[in-house]
């Protein structure tokens, strides 16, 4: 008979048995922990990235009735009068609003910055493009904005002006020559437009009925005082209507005052400060207290026969005056859409209005004490289908 012999198992040292399981564990663990920082990193330098986007977001007010910091230190009256005598605008204010854009071709701001606008009520997110269209410059746009903010201030006075019964006169300039133009070395920056093709042009009604064609056009105009006469062939450009024959110069409006009315608020651009301008060009030129010591803000263009224009940024305008603590506000009738669909920040009163008369009233009822039913909301300039912006 053969013995068998059986031998018990021999003990191994912890881990042995299962080493295996534990280095795929820790393969998974360490894979894990890789994708996770790869993850977070992604995220990172995504966030840090530029896009394709400016903000739009409130900026400072200013008080057409105050005082601005000059370059050496100096205060100014944001709007100079002589030639006429001026009355004391008591305590209130007239406030011209502003919006920020932060952002441009060559400098974007990062997704993290917009995804954060994107979840502040009063801020807007919009492409580059509404901005900057395809090809045009920061410096270029900083230029058009000035000019559009030296017409509005123009066209703010001759309004006021106007509705306190002063002559004003006006005329169609020359703002700027294209370097490639066809009326380039003819025509140069503040030559007064006469005629063109033998048709007046002292309005942009004039200027728009106008047809040219790549025929020689005789173009009249002053320059320092002379009259002049030269032909221009128009040359064919592309325009946003396809090509069309173009002498090349951009106009402005230029007006003859009876008086010497001056607005400097700086680096502030663009034509939505007039409305603005106007009522505060008003109230310096006339006795009593306009305001009654409101603190009024508003926003809109100004053209110079009283007419108040659309603007853009109404609701980060809204919210900086909300920030004020402003007693009311005054709003283009044809904004009021986008009011109403952003909401109104705040309990902020929103007034409607469609020229200057009707800011007047607004801003004398308040200033009285009086009974405001009688002037337009929002909602009622949209009831009554005033077309929107």
């Amino acid at each position: 008979m053969t013995a068998s012999h059986q031998h018990p198992e021999a003990a191994l040292p912890d881990g042995i048995g299962d080493e295996k399981p534990a280095r795929r564990r820790w393969s998974r663990e360490r894979f894990g922990r890789w994708c996770l920082i790869l993850g977070v990193v992604a995220l990172v330098i995504l966030a840090v990235s530029p896009a394709p986007y400016v903000i739009r977001q409130p900026g400072p007010a200013f008080n057409a009735l105050g005082q601005e910091e000059n370059d050496d230190g100096t205060q100014q009256d944001v709007i100079q009068i002589s030639g006429a005598e001026t009355h004391d605008t008591g305590d209130g204010s007239l406030y011209v609003m502003t919006v920020n854009i932060v952002g441009n071709p060559q400098s974007q701001p990062n997704w993290l910055q917009v995804l954060g606008a994107w979840m502040t009520p009063g801020k807007d997110v919009l492409p580059v493009e509404a901005y900057y269209p395809e090809g045009t410059t920061v410096d270029q746009r900083n230029e058009e904005s000035a000019l559009m903010m030296t017409q509005a201030q123009d066209t703010a006075i001759a309004a006021a002006l106007t509705e306190l019964g002063y002559d004003v006169t006006e005329q169609m300039s020359v703002a700027s020559v294209g370097e490639d133009a066809a009326a380039a070395g003819e025509l140069e920056v503040g030559d007064v437009i006469v005629t063109i093709d033998g048709k007046p042009i002292t309005n942009t009604e004039e200027l728009s009925a106008l047809t040219l064609t790549e025929e020689p056009t005789e173009v009249v105009f002053t320059r320092d005082g002379k009259e002049h006469r030269v032909e221009i062939t128009p040359k064919l450009t592309e325009t946003d209507n396809g090509e069309v024959p173009l002498l090349g110069v951009q106009l402005q409006y230029e007006y003859e005052f009876p008086i010497d009315v001056s607005i400097d608020l700086g680096d502030v651009g663009g034509p939505s400060a007039g409305m603005m301008f106007a009522l505060a060009t008003y109230d310096k030129l006339t006795e009593g207290d306009l305001t009654g010591g409101d603190q009024v803000t508003g926003t809109g263009t100004m053209s110079d026969d009283g007419t108040v224009g659309a603007i853009g940024g109404i609701r980060q305008k809204m919210y900086e005056a909300v920030s004020l603590g402003a007693d009311y506000f005054i709003a283009p009738e044809a904004n009021c859409a986008e009011v109403l669909d952003g909401g109104i920040p705040g309990d902020m009163t929103v007034y409607a209005v469609g020229n200057l008369d009707e800011a007047l009233d607004i801003i004398e009822a308040n200033a009285a004490d009086e009974s405001t039913d009688g002037l337009r909301s929002c909602q009622d300039a949209v009831d009554a289908g005033v077309p929107q912006s």
